[in-house]
């Protein structure tokens, strides 16, 4: 008779679990049932205490739902404790079908590839789909009376950024932040500890987003959160823009604009005005552009493009591509390939282990440690005095002139030779010989400076409408 008693209990505990997880089920999918988190957290830890002392489970298996539990973590807190019941009554609802109608067959597939010998909590959660293991928190929004010319500043331990402009004298913001719980079930906790100071001060405006507690904490659980600032400015305004994480993203703005993150990437586009930008481990995109800028990667590539205003800017480990500006290109690179085309303004560049390609117009300074140097040049400034100064070690350097070039040659090698297309005078004081070439073309102008150790030199003619493919 107890026996029996006992087992019409189970039961009962049975189906209030069942009943339980679809009131989260549904609340979690539909939003419904707002602040109904704690009756449900209190129902399953008075019935995982009851079952407890049931000895239906066994101590140390399945653990009370914190205080701030969401109903997604309520939802599959239930169905694990079900499934774990089924297998000792004889019911007509079984966890296996649950599943299968809330999850889809798929769960149930991914669930029964996991080692059976894995903690079940284990093995639901990593077999729960992805969405269904997110939660979310209300997002942030706020719009605030600003006038051009203001600043917008952000400080950010994560989290994405997008700035876009506005014709309106408004600044709106919106925070959009959630947390994958499949990896970690912690991670809702840790988003909660994000907090999120606006400031609005006259035409200013500044959002500081930094977690409370040990840094370490966050830090290793990052990649579960994503965390996202979508900001509308009006399009005169400065930005001084930064996060720990995640890539930032300008567009369509006049105003200085200073960015930085770290191991994301920096997207800036259709800017008017001082740019500044520096990520680690990150790709740099600058589109569109009208100012002077200053770009730096710890290890990736960094395209240019379309612009006009002197540009700075390194990579370390990646390429650095500049098509079609105007203005002076300062550019270095440790180990990726520089290539610069369709550019106007003059250019100095390093490099260590990639190559050198240049189309430009204007005097060329290059230096490669471990690569080739190729210049392809057509226009020359009746005023210059220098024309290329190129020297590479590892490597060959090819220069491509328009045929009524007018230069003056000095060229050696060591460990190669030089060779030339274009007829070359030799003064008094001049030399030729295989691994050297001192001379003019065509009466003599700029200086063409080339020197190359373990690589060969040579100047061969182009036409002048006909720029060559570098």
């Amino acid at each position: 008779m107890e026996q029996q008693a006992q087992a019409q209990e189970l039961r009962g505990l049975f189906h209030m679990l069942d009943h339980t997880a679809k009131i989260a089920e549904d609340a979690s999918l539909t939003g419904a049932f707002s602040g109904g988190e704690t009756r449900c957290i209190t129902q399953f830890n008075n019935t995982l205490a009851r079952l407890r002392a049931l000895n239906a489970v066994p101590d140390g298996l399945f653990e009370e739902l914190h205080a701030e539990a969401s109903f997604g973590q309520i939802g599959i807190a239930c169905h694990q404790l079900a499934a774990y019941l089924n297998e000792g009554l004889d019911s007509t609802a079984d966890s296996k079908g649950w599943f299968s109608s809330f999850f889809g067959e798929r769960f149930m597939e991914n669930l029964t590839e996991e080692a059976t010998d894995k903690p079940l909590g284990d093995m639901i959660r990593k077999a729960v789909p992805d969405f269904l293991t997110e939660t979310t928190l209300e997002d942030i929004a706020e719009t605030f009376p600003v006038t051009a010319g203001g600043k917008l500043t952000i400080d950010a331990d994560c989290g994405g950024i997008d700035v876009q402009s506005t014709d309106d004298d408004t600044l709106s913001i919106r925070v959009q932040r959630a947390a994958q719980i499949k990896a970690n079930r912690r991670a809702a906790e840790i988003l909660k500890n994000l907090d999120v100071q606006i400031i609005h001060e006259a035409s200013d405006v500044k959002i500081v987003a930094k977690f409370i507690g040990s840094a370490k904490r966050w830090q290793k659980r990052k990649n579960d959160l994503d965390v996202q600032f979508d900001i509308l400015v009006p399009r005169h305004y400065n930005l001084d823009l930064k996060t720990a994480c995640d890539d930032i993203s300008v567009v369509n703005v006049t105003g200085d604009v200073n960015v930085e993150t770290f191991r994301a990437g920096l997207r800036l586009q259709e800017i008017t005005g001082r740019i500044d930008g520096v990520t680690s481990l990150g790709n740099i995109d600058l589109k569109a552009f009208n100012g002077d800028a200053v770009l730096q990667t710890t290890a990736g590539n960094i395209r240019i493009a379309d612009g006009t205003g002197d540009v700075k800017t390194k990579t370390s480990g990646g390429n650095l591509q500049v098509v079609q500006v105007i203005g002076a290109v300062n550019g270095r690179a440790s180990g990726g390939n520089i290539i610069l085309r369709g550019c106007t303004g003059g250019a100095d560049l390093k490099n260590a282990g990639g190559s050198i390609e240049v189309e430009n117009d204007g005097p060329v300074l290059a230096k490669n440690a471990g690569g080739s140097i190729r210049c392809h040049l057509q226009e020359v400034s009746a005023n210059q005095s220098l024309l290329l100064d190129l020297e590479t070690t590892g490597g060959s350097v090819n220069v491509s002139l328009v045929p009524d070039i007018a230069a003056t040659v000095e060229a050696k090698v060591l460990s190669g030779s030089v060779t030339t297309e274009f007829p070359v005078t030799v003064e008094a004081s001049g030399t030729v010989k295989p691994d050297q070439l001192q001379g003019i073309i065509n009466g003599g102008g700029p200086l063409l400076k080339l020197r190359s150790v373990g690589g060969n030199i040579i100047l061969r003619k182009i036409e002048a409408d006909q720029p060559e493919e570098v």
